[in-house]
């Protein structure tokens, strides 16, 4: 509700069919999973960082929460666990969005942005995958699975090597998009509308 509310206060309504796409496209690429940490979890690509850049956090925790609810509703994550996977995918992803808004700073360029969505994807996966290694070590939802002792290491096993990956994919994606004429990524503009402020604020100083 929190965010819907800030996304009703910052995005016109022809922002809506984006997020519809974009949940959708989070959806196909979720899609491909491979189980780990003995069945307790599942590995695939995230995509947090990169949708919370074209959305904004707050539509893009929206958007990866529909993703969440679509996943719940065919059995793939399920009912049981959807507030942990919303605050494990959505909610870390989302935060995430921050990390590159303290890269890109009062002075904006690509290199930044690049090294922001970078740093940003690659620890949004490790934070990920913490998260649900610890949860599912402590609270594990059948069976006994080792405990934090193994699921915390084979959750990070496969999500820090793929997070570097996705840091990489996710920085050259957004970086192409950011030179693309016409295309508005409404996170990126939050990052630039900070640098906008602060230029003109300093320009008030000049006498």
């Amino acid at each position: 509700m929190w965010a819907w509310i800030n996304v009703k206060k910052t995005l016109p309504q022809s922002f809506i069919p984006l997020i519809a796409v974009i949940s959708a496209l989070l959806f196909v690429i979720q899609l491909v999973e491979l189980p780990v940490a003995g069945g307790g979890s599942t590995w695939h690509f995230l995509g947090a960082t990169s949708t919370a850049v074209i959305l904004g956090p707050f539509a893009g925790l929206i958007s990866m929460t529909i993703t969440l609810i679509i996943q719940a509703g065919i059995g793939d994550g399920g009912l049981s666990s959807f507030g942990a996977n919303v605050f494990n995918m959505a909610v870390i992803g989302a935060l995430s969005f921050y990390i590159v808004k303290a890269f890109v700073g009062r002075e904006f360029n690509t290199k930044r942005l690049a090294l922001g969505v970078f740093t940003a994807s690659f620890l949004a996966n490790a934070a990920t995958a913490f998260a649900v290694g610890s949860e599912i070590g402590l609270f594990p939802m059948a069976g006994n699975l080792g405990g934090l002792g193994v699921t915390l290491p084979t959750m990070l096993f496969w999500y820090v090597p793929t997070g570097i990956v996705e840091g990489i994919v996710a920085s050259a994606l957004m970086v192409s998009l950011s030179r693309l004429r016409g295309v508005k990524l409404l996170g990126l503009e939050l990052c630039k509308k900070k640098t906008a402020n602060h230029v003109e604020n300093s320009n008030h100083l000049i006498p």
